[in-house]
């Protein structure tokens, strides 16, 4: 059975419908784990982004803050090796929480200014990375669970 958030909340039963690997931390954070990047050597990686949570009731998540999120591991770069400048806005070890340590902070920022809910800020964000990982390995995935949504 889902957790009452995901199940409350369209957009987060979306990501887990479409195999994200989620985790929610504390009604407070969405982990989206196994997104593929590449790293500075043109290594294929798996790292996480994290995304702060805003509750529209105990049971439901509201709209996106901002249009930023976080991210777990090493530096991503394109396929080339090069850092991608143009999304990371700071790098630095951060604790979030006691828990949550991230290594990076992303601004891509929409047309409209903001996300119109978290599927589509995890989606955007995921596509960015996985993109160019999908440049060195066609298989990799960042929805790496299948799940069968009519059971």
């Amino acid at each position: 059975m889902l957790p009452q958030l995901v199940s409350h909340s369209p957009d987060l039963l979306k990501l887990w419908e479409s195999g994200y690997d989620i985790e929610i931390i504390g009604d407070q954070h969405l982990l989206v784990h196994q997104i593929p990047y590449v790293n500075s050597i043109k290594e294929v990686k798996y790292g996480t982004l994290v995304c702060v949570l805003t509750l529209a009731t105990p049971f439901r998540v509201g709209l996106p803050p901002d249009h930023t999120i976080y991210f777990i591991g090493e530096t991503p770069c394109d396929n080339n090796g090069v850092v991608l400048r143009g999304v990371i806005n700071n790098s630095s070890n951060h604790d979030l929480t006691n828990k949550i340590t991230v290594n990076h902070y992303f601004s891509s920022k929409p047309i409209s200014g903001n996300y119109p809910d978290y599927y589509e800020k995890v989606r955007t964000y995921s596509e960015i990375l996985c993109s160019q990982a999908m440049a060195i390995d066609i298989s990799v995935t960042s929805k790496p669970i299948n799940r069968k949504t009519n059971e």
